[in-house]
């Protein structure tokens, strides 16, 4: 933002927009500033305890960092869209009305107990793996904290800690609970099954006028067009102008010299290496090398270490140890280095492989030095370009007058819609980024022309609404075709469901689904014994529907492609005596669910004994 307002700062008409904001700053703003000292900035206030914005952002960038650490990018608005901001406020504000409980029952934690904490925290251990008091000063300068202000926090998050697992310390769920709820979750049901295909339907029907204009009119939603634009873009793009712009040598000269260090490869060499302990090893093991003994076998007897740890793989001088580089890049092809010693141990290395130092010539790199300065240059011109497209614009000028003057291409779109796809349904090709360019196309009235805008690193755009043509409804005349379609996989499903309800019917009225099946002919499969969470075969509503008749009744389900008639044949119950892992962690479960409830209610309940007021002008402009 800061860079096109610079960009573009030597417009006429934004100097005239500065001038009139730099009037109003003086007619109104500056007293303002003056006045409004004492304003209340805080984006909540719970008991009295302010939260302030700064609060606010440090602990939404904290969440955002984590965020990053797990999905990658993330800006502000696609963390506010995912409730990071709500979420980062209520944890303030649940942390001061704990704060605002402890003070109200004047809990406190002794000395001991922070020693004890302070003591057991890992990050304060040293190599031994005890508590270290020089490392545990070091992080707390590293962190521009004091030991009595770390003291201080530890000692209000032990208390707390403590008041809130005195809410949930020994709450456990009733056995009984726990195992009738395993017996529901891990039953498990066997049914024999009949899948009737679209093509068990028979024929598809032929509808009559008066059946698709039934139909059509019952339907309608499932006709909408959506709306569709025409618009026109003109293109002020770096590649464009780049390439035409012709770059003489002696500058090509110029930049080849300011950028030789990146042009040159310096020597790389594959090496194997054994690390010894001490000199002895290291002799011991130089005196069988030069015996003519394999280097992966003398490094085994002497190590331990396997063929695959031996590799240093492709390393430069600068990537070792001086001492260790020097003897490296002495050697000769399959040479072997004497002993040398480092702050690691002693090494001998192998050298295995060598790529030679390289050094990229003019001639090599010409085209890619041509087509780098053509675009710094480029991105100079566009700069000074985008200024006067921007007044041009601002005085009235069309696109078409715009794009002569400071010769934008021009690409021309019709019938698109806001996904992109023209109306036979295929994607547009349009320039990058299209869902910028799909945006401000669609946020512009019709005839009317857009700013222009940023196509990221590549320059500018400015899209011109030649037509917009509204969603509607297609005419059944148009729709025919499709409605046929929909009419004839509508008429389909209900005779499928009829059939499979006719068979359930058979079934539930003493036959079995074998027999129904065979006089039928239709096949018959057995499913796996199917918990309540299903399997890969078997489709959801066929198991849900299992799971709630008797054994030998039957019911049906649809399924991807028609319906499944199936009859319960074998219920298999669940024994918790025979799963404790199953139940200990069902009880686990139940356990964390309880504790989140009671930790929900007790939220507000503390709510209503500390009035929490959020300010939502003041949280709008926090972020």
């Amino acid at each position: 933002m800061l860079q096109a307002i610079r960009s573009r700062a030597t417009s006429f008409v934004v100097k005239i927009l500065f001038g009139v904001l730099i009037v109003t700053f003086g007619l109104w703003g500056i007293g303002d500033i003056f006045r409004n000292r004492d304003t209340d900035t805080s984006v909540a206030k719970v008991g009295g305890i302010s939260i302030t914005t700064e609060q606010l952002n440090a602990s939404v960038q904290q969440d955002m960092n984590q965020l990053r650490g797990s999905f990658g990018s993330i800006t502000l608005e696609q963390a506010k869209q995912l409730g990071v901001v709500d979420i980062a406020l209520n944890r303030l504000i649940d942390s001061d009305l704990i704060e605002l409980e402890v003070r109200r029952q004047s809990l406190a934690v002794g000395d001991t107990a922070v020693r004890n904490a302070i003591i057991a925290n890992q990050n304060f251990r040293g190599v031994a793996g005890s508590f270290d008091r020089n490392v545990y000063s070091q992080v707390l300068a590293a962190n521009r904290m004091s030991e009595a202000q770390y003291e201080s926090l530890q000692r209000s998050d032990l208390v707390r800690g403590e008041l809130t697992i005195s809410l949930t310390e020994g709450m456990t769920p009733p056995q009984a609970l726990t195992e009738a709820l395993y017996r529901t979750q891990a039953e498990r049901r066997i049914a024999d099954t009949v899948n009737l295909p679209a093509s068990a339907a028979g024929p598809a029907p032929i509808p009559t006028d008066s059946d698709l204009a039934a139909f059509y009119a019952a339907h309608q939603d499932r006709f909408h067009t959506p709306e569709r634009r025409d618009f026109t873009l003109g293109l002020l793009r770096i590649s464009d102008v780049a390439a035409g712009i012709a770059v003489p040598d002696d500058r090509l000269q110029e930049e080849y010299k300011a950028r030789l260090q990146e042009f040159h490869k310096p020597e790389e060499r594959q090496l194997q290496q054994m690390l010894l302990a001490d000199a002895d090893k290291a002799k011991a093991a130089a005196s069988q090398l030069a015996s003519g003994k394999n280097f992966a076998d003398v490094a085994k007897a002497m190590t331990g270490a396997d063929p695959a740890s031996l590799d240093l793989g492709w390393v430069k001088r600068d990537d070792l140890p001086p001492a260790l580089a020097d003897a490296a890049f002495a050697l000769k092809q399959d040479g072997v280095s004497a002993p040398v010693q480092t702050s690691f141990g002693w090494h001998i290395v192998k050298l295995v492989g060598i790529h030679a130092e390289t050094t990229q010539s003019f001639a090599q790199v010409k085209a890619q030095l041509q087509q780098d300065v053509a675009r710094d240059e480029a991105g100079d011109q566009i700069a000074k370009t985008a200024n006067q497209v921007d007044d041009a614009l601002a005085g009235g000028a069309s696109i078409a007058d715009v794009a002569s003057k400071f010769g934008l291409k021009t690409v021309s779109v019709a019938g698109i819609d806001i996904a992109g796809h023209d109306a036979g349904g295929k994607s547009v090709d349009l320039p990058k980024p299209q869902d910028t360019i799909m945006r401000t196309a669609f946020s512009t009235d019709g005839g009317q022309t857009s700013q222009l805008a940023d196509l990221g690193d590549d320059g500018y755009f400015v899209a011109h609404v030649d037509k917009v043509q509204p969603t509607g409804v297609r005419p059944l005349t148009e729709a025919h075709d499709d409605v046929v379609k929909l009419w004839q996989a509508d008429q389909r499903n209900q005779a499928l469901s009829k059939l499979a309800a006719a068979i359930v019917a058979e079934v539930n009225s003493g036959r079995s689904l074998r027999d129904v099946a065979a006089s039928r002919k239709l096949a018959v499969t057995t499913t796996a014994a199917l918990p309540r969470t299903g399997d890969s075969k078997t489709a959801p509503a066929v198991v849900a529907a299992l799971f709630g008749v008797k054994p030998g009744q039957a019911t049906f389900a649809p399924s991807t492609d028609g319906f499944v008639v199936a009859q319960l044949m074998q219920i298999q119950p669940a024994d918790p005596a025979k799963d404790k892992p199953g139940v200990d962690a069902l009880s686990h479960q139940l356990n964390q669910q309880m504790q989140s409830e009671l930790l929900a209610e007790f939220d507000q309940a503390l709510r209503r004994r500390f009035p929490v007021e959020i300010n939502q002008t003041n949280l709008g402009r926090a972020l």
